[in-house]
């Protein structure tokens, strides 16, 4: 059967922030873990996002199969707090970011982008995707991860890692 891997990216160089579209690098530690992510499986094409947390995870995996960067694979843009500590966010607007805890996808930071405008783009990735090669890897963001997640229950050949 087909296989298609959906891979969050590893551990980045900066960790404990709202990280959306910030583009830090991997850790020491994630470096370490990407290069034994898919260690003898062998794959036809690796897409990945842009963000280079995801693009150095899919080199590190890629174990000589192509890498296709798809721009809408980026995360969710989270704006004005992309980047920052909830702590930060809720000292900045404590009645915004409660709001945010109460409806992750329906409460759009300052600046930020839509869940509806960051789904249809996934889900514009993923038809893309789903007419290419496999076996295959996808390396990308935990929202990107939790849209391709609900949108593999019309497919049977979808597995995370």
């Amino acid at each position: 059967m087909p296989r298609l891997y959906v891979i969050r990216h590893c551990e980045p160089a900066i960790t404990g922030v709202l990280l959306g579209q910030c583009d830090p690098p991997l850790s020491a530690a994630g470096r370490a873990h990407a290069s034994r992510l898919l260690r003898g499986i062998r794959i036809g094409m690796v897409y990945s996002s842009p963000l280079r947390r995801a693009l150095e995870t899919a080199q590190a995996l890629a174990g000589g199969a192509s890498i296709q960067i798809l721009d809408d694979l980026r995360e969710i843009g989270y704006g004005d707090w992309d980047g920052l500590v909830w702590a930060e966010i809720e000292a900045r607007d404590s009645e915004l970011a409660a709001r945010k805890m109460g409806d992750w996808q329906a409460v759009t930071p300052p600046g930020g982008e839509t869940w509806s405008d960051f789904s249809a783009r996934v889900r514009r990735a993923f038809a893309h995707i789903l007419e290419g090669p496999r076996p295959a890897a996808i390396v990308a963001h935990a929202a990107v991860n939790e849209i391709l997640g609900a949108s593999q229950q019309a497919y049977g050949d979808v597995y995370e890692l």
